[in-house]
């Protein structure tokens, strides 16, 4: 019995390290799907998307619907679950303490949305918001959870210290044509030719590119180095917005230092030498 026990304890390694990595690649084909902007895989096309028979997909999915690491939507497609985000979210205590009565401050000062997002790859994930009382809540779920880096203010901020050439090599084999608002970029050109405007103030000015008439105004969160590790942003109307866009200015600026002093080697996950995060 004992001998059995030996080696089936053995077996077991692999085969769970096996379903972990296999429920992994789940969560991320999910991720990658929302960051496109193409609508959501349900449980058979995810199944096609990562090459696994599409029972053993149900069965995950179900198991990671339970923990709250995936959710169902009402037409059956998949998103991410909340458990996958305060999990991100857990690598960045610092920031998350600090960044609360910011956020507060900022969306009560404005009647606006504000928020604190971070970058994965392609994908720029929110790990907090505020929002004042009366705010269009529709709009913070539209820009949902995970948003693509290229066509919001948060994204850009992050961004922002990236030549042409790295831009280029991320967005590699992505279509940025038909994805976020009227005034998104279409291509690296035009993702380059923004943020060389808003480089010199420090502030990106995302009119338009997430939704039509949406304004989101963000600058990037740096460590003690410089690198960029998050993004703070205040969204909402642009015609609510625009008369307040030097106060705006300041506030950001200064919050973003006050975030950068809650950033040390515990707070952030390991970033390259242009801040990004590991994929």
């Amino acid at each position: 019995m004992t001998t059995n026990g030996a080696s089936s304890g053995r077996s077991e390694g692999p085969a769970t390290a096996s379903s972990l990595r296999m429920a992994l690649r789940m969560v991320n084909a999910v991720l990658d799907r929302e960051a496109s902007g193409r609508t959501g895989f349900n449980v058979s096309r995810l199944a096609d998307e990562v090459g696994i028979e599409r029972s053993k997909a149900s069965r995950t999915t179900q198991d990671l619907c339970e923990k709250e690491f995936l959710e169902r939507r009402e037409d059956a497609t998949l998103r991410v679950g909340s458990a996958f985000f305060a999990t991100a979210a857990s690598l960045h205590p610092g920031l998350l303490r600090r960044s609360r009565p910011i956020l507060r401050r900022l969306a009560v000062a404005y009647g606006a949305g504000a928020r604190l997002s971070v970058r994965d790859g392609v994908q720029v994930r929110l790990l907090r918001a505020e929002s004042a009382a009366g705010f269009a809540q529709e709009w913070m779920g539209r820009a949902s959870l995970v948003t693509p880096c290229w066509c919001t203010g948060a994204g850009r901020a992050l961004l922002l210290d990236h030549t042409l050439e790295e831009i280029t090599t991320l967005l590699d084999d992505y279509e940025l044509i038909g994805v976020g608002g009227p005034d998104a970029a279409r291509s690296v050109g035009e993702l380059v030719s923004a943020n060389d405007r808003d480089r010199p103030n420090g502030v990106v000015a995302a009119h338009g590119e997430f939704e039509h008439g949406v304004t989101e105004y963000a600058v990037p969160v740096r460590d003690a180095d410089g690198h960029i590790r998050a993004a703070l942003s205040v969204v909402g109307r642009q015609q609510d917005l625009l008369p307040h866009v030097r106060t705006i200015h300041t506030d950001l600026r200064s919050a973003a230092g006050a975030l950068s002093e809650s950033i040390d080697g515990h707070d952030a996950p390991e970033a390259d030498a242009r801040g990004a995060m590991p994929s």
